[in-house]
């Protein structure tokens, strides 16, 4: 038997279906707006999803339209843009810089040739060949002597014949005049006057022979003054010699071998490089004289002194890769060989296989500092910057004759003169002829600029180190070394 329903419910039921309609509408009225109010709601967070992304999209683009970019531009000041860079804009600043970075490599490629030279034609060939130094073994002693004299001798050669090369001179010796005016004396007072020495000559006789020797020895100077370009002779520089290197190895410091080591192949190299400067600035001079048969015509007239300061950016090397230098083994008796200095139109390694090829990144920024110098040039992973006071005698008029000569010769610049008239008579006592044009005594400093590129495969492991540069090991070395032409 089926169970009963509540009395209630079974009233309700019946009632409900007596008014069906009545309950519908009913349903309707209380189901309807829940629903309809879930439904608003879902719908309402989908249209607010979408409207806030497209604000967001508007807000972004509308910024977009109101930006600026800034295109960098090699050596100019960052093009200002308005809007975003498009396909076009990006495709065209890719062609530019292509552009730019193939116009970079070749002024380097020119500044590199105008500072150091070609591999063929080296502008400042090493003075001793790489076998001497600086692949050399200089933890041996009696080997490190014989470096520090053949590098000595070759660099007192090398200075002797820059000033043969610039045809400078000096006046004749003073002992060798004197003798030339004895005997002018001796002819004279015999011949002129018939006696046979100056004591038994009259007062007015005595004038004229004083004069006699004044115009004979003043023809001495001349003599010599016709045949040279300028005065200059070896105290000029800074030329090493054997014992002026001595003191560079301390064999007996056990302690501080390799720092011993790393000090010779510092100071070497630093000789090596002031003759490099010296030469650069001769040579200029040279240059500026060349249309002047003689000292007397010519725009400088005497060298006094080429000073090189020391460099702005080398510290003392204790670590790093100087401990690497050496390896190559020496002679039997230890000695180095005598073929130590290269000769004429020969070959050799501009790198110590013991050392391996320099790391230089030519591009790189340079940043400069006016608060050095003017030209805001200082030392950098890219060049070098060495600074050199030169005294020297010039005609006054000429000197920008001699500046440009010295920019012309290499990346030299003035960047400060001192100048003081130079007294031409007093001068000429001493046997400096200089000519008829008013002359000063100029003190100039000079900027030298000095390419990484090629000057660190000249240097021994201690400088590169001092100079902050890295070098890549012999295994990793792309290409052999660049032979390097001993000749001029």
């Amino acid at each position: 038997m089926a169970k009963q329903l509540p009395k209630q419910l079974e009233a309700a039921l019946a009632w409900s279906k007596s008014n069906a309609l009545a309950v519908v509408f009913c349903a309707i009225v209380v189901v309807v707006p829940v629903g309809a109010y879930m439904a608003a709601d879902w719908w309402g967070s989908d249209v607010r999803e979408q409207l806030a992304k497209r604000a967001d999209l508007l807000s972004r683009l509308n910024a977009a339209k109101n930006s600026k970019i800034e295109i960098a531009l090699p050596g100019e000041a960052p093009l200002s843009l308005d809007g975003l860079a498009g396909p076009e804009l990006q495709e065209e600043y890719t062609a530019i810089m292509v552009r730019a970075k193939g116009d970079s490599d070749a002024v380097f490629a020119v500044a590199r040739e105008f500072n150091g030279g070609t591999a063929t034609r080296p502008k400042h060939p090493a003075v001793v060949d790489a076998k001497v130094f600086p692949a050399y073994d200089a933890r041996n002693a009696v080997v490190s002597d014989g470096v520090r004299s053949k590098v000595a001798d070759a660099l007192a050669a090398a200075y002797a014949k820059l000033l043969t090369a610039t045809r400078a001179g000096s006046p004749p010796e003073a002992s060798k005049v004197a003798d030339a005016l004895g005997a002018e004396e001796k002819r004279f007072v015999q011949g002129e006057f018939r006696v046979d020495s100056r004591g038994k000559l009259d007062p007015a006789q005595t004038v004229l022979l004083q004069t006699r020797l004044g115009k004979f020895r003043m023809a001495q100077y001349a003599d010599v003054a016709k045949n040279i370009s300028m005065y200059a002779d070896l105290s000029a520089f800074d030329v090493p010699s054997r014992d002026s290197v001595k003191g560079l190895y301390k064999a007996n410091d056990g302690n501080n071998k390799q720092k011993q080591c790393d000090a010779q192949d510092l100071a070497l190299f630093e000789l090596e490089w002031k003759y490099w400067i010296a030469s650069d600035v001769m040579n200029a001079f040279a240059q500026a004289n060349s249309r002047s048969p003689s000292v007397q015509q010519a725009a400088v007239k005497r060298v006094i002194r080429i000073a090189i300061l020391p460099s702005e950016s080398a510290a003392a090397a204790t670590t790093g890769e100087a401990s690497a230098m050496g390896g190559e083994t020496p002679a039997v008796d230890g000695v180095v060989p005598d073929e130590g200095v290269a000769p004429a139109n020969t070959t050799v390694a501009a790198v110590s296989p013991a050392l391996g090829s320099p790391i230089i990144d030519s591009g790189q920024t340079v940043t400069r500092d006016y608060a050095k110098r003017y030209t805001g040039r200082v030392s950098n992973g890219v060049y070098d910057v060495r600074l050199a006071d030169v005294t020297f005698v010039a005609a006054t008029s000429r000197l920008p004759q001699v500046f440009d000569a010295l920019a012309n010769q290499n990346f030299m610049t003035v960047t400060n003169v001192r100048l003081v008239p130079a007294d031409a008579f007093a001068a000429a006592r001493d046997g400096f002829v200089y000519g008829a044009e008013p002359v000063s005594t100029v003190t100039a400093t000079i900027e030298t600029i000095w390419m990484r590129d090629w000057t660190a495969q000249h240097m021994p492991a201690a400088t590169r180190t001092a100079l902050g540069i890295t070098s890549s090991t012999p295994e990793s070395s792309a290409a052999p070394a660049e032979p390097v032409n001993q000749g001029s």
